[in-house]
């Protein structure tokens, strides 16, 4: 015989109701068999149900807890298309599980690029969306992430495909981070991988190899003072004592009496990291430096100060005037389109996309349109110089009385391209921009050379060892990017080498050495001469 029950307990979720947890009875008769806390279904306790047939109670309890499991499991999914998701799926799972987007069906993939406020503020957003345009997604949205150096762009196709690309912008220190943690497919870096960044992500190969190390642009480290400041050039030298703090009063280098008051980036910076390099070595930076991780508020508190001199990437000296900067006996060089090109002005350097050896082919889809020649426009319109040789009349960054006779007299009237080969260290092997180069080089050639066109190309070397070794190798160099343009076709008129002279940086750095490494291309529209073959004396 059934017993006629006066009180049931809560049928919701322990953590979702109170009364639930705690199992208390409640009067059915004043609840209407609901709960009233949480309005749950009100079932009679187990011990009350005892005398009641097991076919009147057991069915019922059995698709409860069904329901109860199925209403656990969807509260508790982790959700498949989120537009926040906890953990990032990264590139190299999505792909490893169903291949690039197909165009077919609404599944989405997920890139992350972590690392260089300088990269990642406007030169790789605007890449990203290129990139997608160029992959079929018509629908392209940015949104702002967890802090302003977050974005979160988000490609859709019309078949309702969709990619969605992370951006971090927290400094180049952040990008080998994130690679070794595994947490970005993309690393943006504004200078070069460090040894012992090397060695912490050692697992994903040689990030600074041929097919991981991607220079997907140039810039110039700008040495920026207030609009009024009379100063028009600094040495290095100058520039150290100003920011280590060695000199503290502008008179001492030329300026208006005055307190310096400094401006930096911060430790995490790209930008930092390159101007320490080049400019305090192993000097400290001044305690009293203001540090901004934003260049362009760094860049505005310059302009608002008579007293102030910073350091900001190229395109956001904004207001603030820049100087011209002299490394060794070479000329003083305003950062332009032209010096930056050639790396000559002294501050110049390449902007980084890193990814693994084994990365998925959507990343390396993107690294490589970041190199492309489209790519490299867009990097021109957003302020930073682009890889696409241009022609121009001058002889470059060295004093006219320091160059050879020899190469005044090729160079007079001609041209030179907005280019300079290098190299790695005493042999005459290119280095990773080099390679690139050359077909970016190949091209425009292919497309200008002619009859009345002659091509020379003017190889240096540092001013480490022994003179002769250094002119023999000047000419190795000229003679290997010959030999590798003669495979296109292209014969050069003119092919030598001048060792150690007329040096566009100091040999006393490893930067400065490494400036002074370089192959010269030159166009000229009137017939070359004989030149004589490069001797040691």
């Amino acid at each position: 015989m059934t017993q006629i029950q006066t009180h049931g307990v809560c049928t919701n979720l322990p953590e979702s109701c109170r009364l639930a947890a705690s199992g208390q009875p409640q009067a059915l008769d004043a609840s209407g068999g609901r709960c009233s806390e949480c309005g749950a279904t009100l079932m009679a306790p187990a011990g009350a149900l005892r005398s009641a047939s097991p076919l009147k109670w057991l069915l019922p309890l059995l698709a409860l807890l069904l329901v109860g499991a199925a209403l656990w499991w969807w509260l508790h999914r982790a959700p498949a298309t989120s537009a926040a998701p906890a953990v990032a799926v990264s590139a190299a799972a999505v792909v490893a599980a169903s291949g690039p987007p197909s165009g077919k069906g609404d599944g989405g993939s997920t890139i992350r690029l972590h690392g260089s406020n300088t990269v990642g503020a406007a030169l790789a957003p605007a890449l990203v969306k290129a990139f997608l345009a160029r992959e079929g997604y018509t629908s392209v949205e940015r949104q702002p992430g967890a802090s302003a150096e977050d974005s979160v762009l988000t490609g859709r196709r019309p078949d309702g495909a969709s990619l969605r690309v992370e951006l971090q912008a927290h400094g180049t220190a952040t990008a080998f981070q994130s690679l070794a943690a595994g947490t970005a497919d993309i690393g943006m870096a504004s200078r070069a991988i460090k040894a012992d960044e090397l060695k912490t992500t050692s697992q994903l190969g040689d990030l600074a190899a041929e097919g991981s190390e991607y220079v997907i642009a140039l810039d110039g480290v700008a040495v920026i003072v207030h609009p009024s400041n009379p100063l028009q050039r600094l040495s290095i030298a100058q520039i150290r004592d100003l920011f280590s703090g060695r000199v503290s009063d502008w008179a001492a280098v030329g300026g208006p009496a005055g307190p310096v008051t400094v401006h930096a980036r911060d430790d995490k910076s790209g930008t930092w990291d390159t101007f320490r390099s080049l400019v305090l070595d192993k000097q400290p930076l001044v305690a009293a430096a203001h540090r901004h991780e934003d260049s362009r508020a760094l860049a505005d508190a310059v302009a608002a100060d008579p007293q102030a001199i910073g350091f900001v990437g190229l395109p956001y000296a904004r207001q603030a005037k820049t100087l011209a900067v002299a490394d060794g006996t070479a000329n003083a060089l305003r950062p332009s389109r032209f010096t930056v090109a050639t790396e000559d002005y002294a501050l110049s350097r390449r902007l980084y996309f890193y990814v693994a050896r084994n990365a998925p082919p959507l990343v390396r889809k993107l690294a490589d349109f970041a190199v492309s020649d489209e790519a490299q426009k867009l990097a021109q319109a957003e302020g930073y110089i682009g890889q696409i040789p241009e022609a121009d009349e001058g002889v470059g960054a060295a004093a006219v009385e320091a160059l050879p006779a020899e190469y005044v007299r090729l160079t007079r009237g001609a041209r030179r391209l907005a280019v300079n080969l290098r190299f790695k260290p005493g042999v005459d092997q290119l280095d990773n921009k080099a390679l690139r180069d050359m077909s970016r080089i190949t091209r425009l050639l292919e497309s200008r050379i002619g009859p009345s066109q002659h091509l020379m190309l003017l190889g240096f070397s540092d001013g480490q060892g022994d003179p002769c070794a250094n002119l023999t190798i000047s000419v190795q160099r000229a003679q290997s990017v010959a030999r590798d343009l003669g495979t296109y076709g292209l014969k050069a008129s003119a092919v030598q080498g001048y060792g150690s002279a007329a040096p566009v940086a100091s040999n006393d750095t490893p930067s400065g050495r490494e400036r002074n490494r370089r192959v010269e291309v030159w166009m000229s529209e009137r017939a070359v001469e004989p030149v004589a073959a490069a001797r040691c004396h």
